[in-house]
């Protein structure tokens, strides 16, 4: 493995490589989305497209003009002004068509590069294909290309019969064939696993005018010019001996990894057992390897979001008897399931019945207001009631702790804490999420660095591609200042 790599230079770093990566790429590489016309069901946003001039692209609009007023299930206004373009009154239950054509502007072209540590989608790619989405097939479609068309044109009609929603497997097809048909298949680098993203001041005698090497200044002032530098190492094969380090330079780097990296734990004695899972995928692979074992222990289940339901739907169906443990009531106000529409979703709500106890299945047993207290080696679990009652005991066939996960940020200086709109703490998407300019998406401790997705809030594909409109608007202005 080489000690150092040269930089090479982009214009845009782009670390991740899930949905809100892929739509970034779209607009970065030429595409560029046009209001066709028609009209929108909010007069006060009508107004405005009404009068726009034709000729110009909604990246080349006043986005804060555009989205004043907007209301929705994101906290940032481009999001839900990209959303009711795209998918107009979808909160309503109707499928209109989109307000926007693409054109594809290859003069408006962006030198970028998108890292992501495997295929292109992120993590929808390490997710169990059988199991359905959350959302509404259309509402994880990406810019230009339509999800219902993509999939009659690959004879796939899945989401016609799933209440809308589509297949984990269906979407990631989708997401990979996706880079492929638009072409951007030379921006995105798999594979490639970012270590350090900082910063590094440079003069204008700092690029070798033979090799274009950047070389790192010495001097650190504040009103220096200055770069970002990601580092990484990158696979060509399935061993180590095949890893080469990497380095881009960069005046915009874009952190869009994420927030499902790192799975939360308890923190209590045993959890780093071998027996103890912390994901979904981790459960499935020891239920499908384990087929033919059979045992009466049960599939010990802990959490009372979609991804412990998951997990219970699927050992259920492997026949595995399951104890679900979770430390709210089963008629908790704040659970999920009080908020999904049964019609839609009636896999969840049979395990929200079964958490009630109003539907009885033999091979599962809920434990509600009780939690975790200690896991030993001889697969022996104890739990107990949250207010410190008698601590029961069993044998576990393997214990699945499912509450939630948090992002690596750790190539990021003290792992981005200065980022969050609480600063000093750790970034998390619900409570503390990246502080951004609302409408450029750029960070507001950090010049020239920029997020997207479940990091700035918008935890739905369909919100988390405001911030490529946003991001991509900036640049542009940001260009236009500079020639000016």
């Amino acid at each position: 493995m080489p000690s150092s790599a040269c930089s090479q230079y982009k214009d845009v770093v782009i670390v991740g490589n899930g949905p809100s990566a892929i739509s970034l790429s779209v607009f970065l590489s030429g595409y560029r989305p046009y209001f066709k016309g028609g009209t929108h069901s909010n007069c006060y946003l009508n107004e405005k497209l009404q009068k726009m001039s034709p000729k110009k692209s909604i990246v080349e609009q006043d986005l804060s003009f555009l989205s004043e007023g907007l209301e929705g299930r994101s906290p940032n206004p481009v999001g839900l002004l990209f959303d009711t373009l795209s998918r107009p009154d979808a909160d309503l239950g109707v499928e209109n068509p989109s307000l926007l054509e693409w054109k594809f502007e290859k003069e408006h072209a962006i030198d970028h590069v998108v890292l992501g540590k495997g295929k292109a989608g992120g993590a929808w790619q390490s997710m169990d294909g059988s199991m359905q989405t959350l959302s509404f097939a259309n509402w994880m479609e990406l810019p230009s290309l339509c999800f219902k068309e993509w999939q009659n044109s690959h004879h796939r009609d899945e989401s016609h019969a799933n209440n809308g929603r589509a297949t984990i497997a269906d979407v990631r097809r989708y997401y990979g064939d996706f880079v492929e048909e638009r072409g951007l298949g030379s921006y995105f680098r798999d594979q490639f696993v970012v270590t350090s993203v900082q910063k590094k001041f440079y003069t204008n005698k700092d690029v070798d005018s033979e090799s274009g090497e950047v070389e790192p200044c010495k001097c650190k002032y504040k009103n220096h010019s200055f770069l970002w530098e990601v580092r990484g190492h990158c696979f060509h094969g399935d061993i180590d001996a095949d890893r080469e380090e990497f380095c881009y330079c960069t005046p915009n780097v874009v952190i869009a990894t994420g927030t499902f990296d790192v799975p939360n734990k308890l923190s209590i004695t045993g959890e780093n057992l071998p027996y103890v899972l912390h994901s979904l995928q981790e459960v499935e692979h020891v239920l499908s390897n384990n087929k033919k074992k059979k045992s009466q222990d049960p599939v010990v289940i802990v959490g009372a979001g979609l991804s412990a339901a998951d997990a219970i739907i699927m050992a259920l169906k492997m026949k595995r008897p399951v104890v679900h443990v979770f430390r709210r009531g089963a008629n908790d106000s704040q659970l999920i399931f009080k908020k999904l529409p049964a019609a839609i979703y009636p896999e969840y709500h049979n395990i929200h019945s079964m958490m009630k106890g109003k539907t009885i299945n033999p091979l599962y047993k809920a434990y509600p207001n009780h939690s975790l207290v200690e896991l030993r080696d001889d697969n022996h679990v104890l739990i107990q009631t949250t207010s410190g009652g008698d601590i029961l005991s069993m044998d576990a066939f393997c214990v699945a702790i499912l509450i939630g996960a948090c992002p690596n940020l750790s190539f990021l200086p003290d792992n981005g804490k200065n980022l969050g709109i609480i600063p000093r703490c750790a970034i998390d998407s619900k409570h503390n999420p990246i502080h951004v300019d609302p409408y450029s998406y750029q960070c507001v401790a950090e010049t020239g660095l920029y997020s997207m997705g479940p990091l700035v809030g918008d935890n739905f594909v369909r919100f988390g591609l405001g911030g490529s409109l946003g991001i991509t608007n900036h640049l542009l202005l940001t260009k236009n200042k500079q020639i000016q």
